[in-house]
């Protein structure tokens, strides 16, 4: 029984189904075998008993047959005598039933024709008045076959009743280890098929599990090793081929959105490049011709600013398009917002803006240097929306569903474009140091901690922020 690699997980239960039978007919059959010796071995000793019970009857009844033919002479009552006879004769009778060898059948025969010997001179003696026919038959019995008949059957029987009884001792000694044959048989061979099963369906399952795992995590590109019984095996090349398809489809996914960003990219790139560079080579003109030093020193500082608000804008570009390659620890989510409110620096007061500050000791996992410049960019936001000697409230709180929540409320206007979470384009802006990617770029980064941004109009005016983060437990 080899269970090859094509085998399937129904030929391997019915294996299991198999080998528990062949133990269960492993045990039946040792029981039926056990029990039809000791039976045979019972029956056998009750005939070897009766045929050496019957010849002493037959032996003992003679004997005081012979004894008693003296009494019997001339006319008196024979009752007795016939129905002792008679007696003989069934016991030769039982005897010939319980024979079964020719050498106990031989015996028996000589015992009942040295007995005809013996019964011919007992009916002469009660017959004849004054004979001696009494002492001849008693002389017949001594010296006749009978006894050496007698002897040769009782010896034949003692000695098939002893090999009987040397057989029934030796399985008697044999009894304690056969009887655990069955039980280590089946012991073994359920450890060889668990050993099987193990190997050839627990194993590749746990493997084709772990695997699963793997793909669910977004490793497109990890193969499953198929192994294992075929259902298994099957499995395996089917979330191989699931995988690649997702794979292939995630690619042309992102390559498509790649393009409809770019798209939607390429005019705003054109437009915020095209503007400074006009600048650039508008003030560059004018220093070709005859212009005084206070011209000139204000013409350069024209062409550095611009140059200098190209540069924030293209390094904002750069950020925004870098692919995301999260650390997550676990960290106070007050932490990251003090240190992007730290990045402020003095602008808060340059601007006589109040931070109102409500705390909330929550811990999220997070990759904590993005996330505070995502944050840095919505605190930045409503700074410059909201007017001087306003408030900016910044609180930080824990949902009844139990997501960790921060709140930036402003004092400015209100938003007239509300963002799209799934637009890639950057957002109008008329501010001087605006780029129009700071939201895009706190989307996108608050989407890869699995969380959300939301942007609401707040109670008396402005704009409230609200972003949702997973809390990280940590019983």
């Amino acid at each position: 029984m080899i269970l090859r690699p094509a085998d399937s997980l129904k030929r391997l239960i019915r294996r299991y189904q198999l080998a528990l039978l062949l133990v269960l007919m492993a045990a039946a059959g040792c029981g039926v075998a056990w029990a039809s010796f000791w039976q045979s071995g019972y029956q056998r000793s009750l005939r070897f008993n009766e045929l050496l019970v019957e010849a002493q009857a037959v032996r003992g009844d003679l004997y005081r047959q012979i004894k008693t033919v003296d009494t019997l002479r001339g006319d008196g009552p024979r009752d007795d005598y016939w129905q002792r006879l008679y007696r003989i004769d069934e016991h030769f009778y039982r005897m010939r039933r319980a024979a079964d060898t020719s050498d106990e059948q031989a015996s028996i025969a000589r015992m009942e024709a040295a007995y005809g010997l013996i019964l011919a001179a007992m009916n002469r003696a009660i017959t004849v008045p004054d004979s001696d026919a009494s002492a001849a038959a008693f002389d017949t019995w001594q010296t006749g076959d009978f006894e050496s008949a007698y002897s040769r059957l009782t010896q034949q029987v003692a000695a098939r009743r002893d090999a009987l009884a040397e057989r029934m001792g030796l399985w008697n000694r044999m009894a304690p280890w056969l009887a655990w044959l069955p039980l280590i048989f089946g012991i073994a061979l359920a450890l060889w098929l668990n050993r099987r099963f193990v190997r050839e369906f627990l194993r590749p399952l746990e493997r084709l599990v772990a695997g699963t795992r793997e793909i669910a995590h977004g490793r497109l590109d990890y193969r499953l090793r198929p192994q294992g019984v075929a259902e298994v095996r099957h499995l395996a090349d089917t979330l191989n081929a699931m995988a690649a398809e997702l794979e292939h489809k995630r690619h042309a996914l992102v390559e498509r959105e790649r393009e409809a960003a770019l798209g939607a990219l390429v005019p705003v790139i054109a437009h915020n490049i095209r503007n400074p560079l006009a600048g650039i080579r508008a003030n560059a003109q004018m220093l070709d011709r005859q212009a005084t030093v206070d011209d000139v020193e204000e013409t350069g500082a024209d062409i550095m600013d611009a140059a200098d608000r190209l540069e924030r804008w293209l390094d904002a570009l750069l950020s925004y398009l870098h692919p995301l390659d999260l650390e997550r620890t676990p960290c106070q989510l007050d932490t990251i917002v003090d240190g992007a409110i730290a990045a402020l620096g003095g602008r808060l007061a340059a601007d006589d803006i109040e931070l109102v500050r409500e705390r909330a000791p929550v811990v999220v996992e997070a990759d904590a240097p993005l996330l505070e410049q995502a944050l840095h960019g919505l605190l930045a936001n409503a700074l410059e929306a909201s007017p001087a000697q306003a408030q900016i409230m910044v609180r930080t709180d824990v949902s009844d569903a139990g997501q960790a929540m921060l709140d930036i409320v402003d004092a400015g206007p209100g938003m007239a474009v509300v963002p799209d979470p799934r637009s890639s384009a950057p957002l109008p802006t008329t501010k001087r140091r605006g780029t129009g990617l700071g939201i895009p770029f706190a989307y996108k980064v608050i989407q890869a901690h699995g969380g959300t941004l939301e942007y609401q109009p707040a109670p008396g005016g402005g704009t409230r922020v609200r972003v949702s983060l997973t809390v990280k437990d940590v019983s």
